[in-house]
């Protein structure tokens, strides 16, 4: 009889695709200056609801990440999209956090980034093997 309190490898990943899900609802939500309250009645649900999901504890089903999408100005992907390790994704990602900042800014951070990259890959490469 398996123990169902030591989490699966698909529940931990079910758990984990939970919380980022949730950040990112939350993030957009603050983002756009809105209150739960006020995003649970743009949708039409509970305010609980839009907890429950920011917390992790539940997933909004296809439907209210329309929904969720369509309030908060943004796409399903983006909502997804949060924490991921694909590559394609964190560059979207990094993006999206580039847009409203006005060129000086953004070139300091492309510089950064650039600068902290190129660091991080010369310890790999003086340890003499790389990083996966």
């Amino acid at each position: 009889m398996p123990n169902r309190s030591i989490p699966q490898p698909d529940d931990a990943q079910d758990a984990l695709l939970a919380a980022r899900v949730g950040k990112a609802i939350a993030d957009r939500r603050r983002a756009n200056g809105l209150t739960q309250a006020q995003l649970a009645e743009m949708i039409d649900l509970e305010q609980e609801a839009i907890s429950r999901w920011e917390r992790g504890t539940r997933v909004p089903t296809i439907h209210r990440l329309q929904q969720l999408s369509d309030a908060l100005d943004c796409s399903v992907d983006q909502l997804l999209q949060r924490g991921s390790k694909r590559p394609n994704d964190q560059m979207a990602n990094i993006a999206e956090a580039l847009k409203g900042l006005d060129p000086d800014e953004r070139a300091l951070v492309v510089d950064f980034v650039q600068q902290f990259t190129d660091m991080l890959r010369s310890r790999h490469s003086g340890k003499g093997h790389r990083r996966k």
